[in-house]
Parts: structure tokens; C-alpha cells; sequence
């Protein structure tokens, strides 16, 4: 009964640390950084060398997760892989929080949920209309809408949603729009007479009429 007793005791022990410690092999320990690169993606290499094997490429402006830091290569963890890119491409945001890896970098002509949760979030900030239909096509609507929130947070405006602005526009600070929202844009008769071509993207598809690009006359 002793040996049950004292069994039991270091199961109870032990198990805290052996969750920790699981968790440390879950999450392995870095900093953020940002892809800074002068033109174009940063290669990720298999190892820390020019002529080693390209693994994938990292579009400019993307955080990532870096592992090990040396004056030429980092060891980098990005979209579920890991390998090496060159230390002077990138810039360390030691302060950031790492939950902004859990998104995406979003521009115009991107599809997803993540899309949709963009939009849904900036119509609760009042950045776009409560009584649009929202899609998940990040269209150049949703680039006027994003540069708005940019615009408000006294940031530079270029319509892509970054990691850092959606950590941002999810957060509890994200402040509510207190600009004018662009005015609808009118639409067009066909010739037939039956329905009305939408004026904002001109029958390719939009928000306005459900990307049919059309609208019942």
C-alpha cells in the first residue's frame, strides 16, 4: 500500500513538468521578425548557405518565427517549415507578440475565411456599411476599407492587410471609423432593359450586387 502510495505521489509530481515540457516541444522558443528584403520574397534554404536547396519563398513584409539567430542566416519557422534566410533580409520585432503568426498577410485577389473575418470585423468598426453582404474575396473594396482603418491609425495606406494591422484590428484597441465612407456608386441600365449593370465593378462582381455583377431592374 506504501509503494501504490509513493507511485501515486511521483505520477503527481511529475506530470506538471511533463506538460510543461510538452508544451515547450509544441512551441519551440524565438522572436518575430519581418521579411525586409530591398525587391521580391526571401528564399527560405534548406541551410545556411547561397547554394543550398530553396525550400520556399517569403513574400516581403511577412513575419515569421526565428529560432536561431547568427550575423548571416537565422533558423526560421514559416507556413510550417523550417530552414534558413539571410539575417540582413529581416527585421527582429523582440517586442512583439507571436500570436500575430497566427495570420496571414491579406491583399486584393486573396479567398478564405480569414477574408470574411477581415470584413466582418471592419463592419463592426463601422468601416464598411452594416447592410452589405459580405463575401470572403478580398476585392478592391475591401483594399478601400482597410486603407480607411490605416488611415485612422495614422499609418502608411496601401490597402494590404499586414499581420501586425490584423493583430491590431482584432484587438480590443481597434478604433471605431470616424470617417465618411465612400458614397455608392451609381448603377447602369443594360440595353435590354431587364437589368441594371452594377456601376461599381461594372458586371466583373462585387459586394454591391454579390459579385453577380448585376442587379434585377
Amino acid at each position: 500500500m506504501k509503494r501504490i502510495l509513493c507511485l501515486l505521489t511521483a505520477l503527481l509530481l511529475i506530470c506538471p513538468f511533463a506538460a510543461a515540457a510538452a508544451e515547450t516541444a509544441q512551441e519551440p522558443a524565438g522572436v518575430v521578425a519581418k521579411v525586409t528584403t530591398k525587391k521580391g520574397p526571401l528564399k527560405l534554404r534548406a541551410k545556411g548557405s547561397e547554394k543550398s536547396r530553396t525550400l520556399a519563398e517569403i513574400p516581403n513584409g511577412t513575419c515569421l518565427l526565428v529560432t536561431e539567430e547568427d550575423e548571416t542566416w537565422c533558423k526560421v519557422t514559416w507556413n510550417g517549415k523550417t530552414g534558413y534566410s539571410k539575417t540582413a533580409c529581416l527585421t527582429l520585432l523582440r517586442n512583439a507578440d507571436r500570436s500575430i503568426l497566427t495570420y496571414r498577410v491579406l491583399r486584393e485577389g486573396d479567398k478564405g475565411d480569414d477574408v470574411l473575418a477581415l470584413k466582418q470585423r471592419l463592419q463592426e468598426l463601422g468601416y464598411i456599411r452594416g447592410s452589405s453582404d459580405l463575401t470572403n474575396v478580398y476585392n478592391d473594396i475591401t483594399a478601400e476599407r482597410v486603407t480607411l482603418f490605416q488611415r485612422q491609425l495614422g499609418i502608411s495606406e496601401d490597402g494590404v492587410a499586414s499581420q501586425e494591422l490584423q493583430a491590431c484590428l482584432f484587438s480590443g484597441k481597434a478604433p471605431q471609423c470616424g470617417q465618411k465612407l465612400p458614397k455608392a456608386r451609381s448603377q447602369v441600365l443594360t440595353r435590354e432593359g431587364k437589368r441594371m449593370i452594377c456601376g461599381c465593378c461594372m458586371g466583373e462582381g462585387c459586394e454591391c450586387c454579390k459579385f453577380k455583377g448585376w442587379v434585377e431592374y
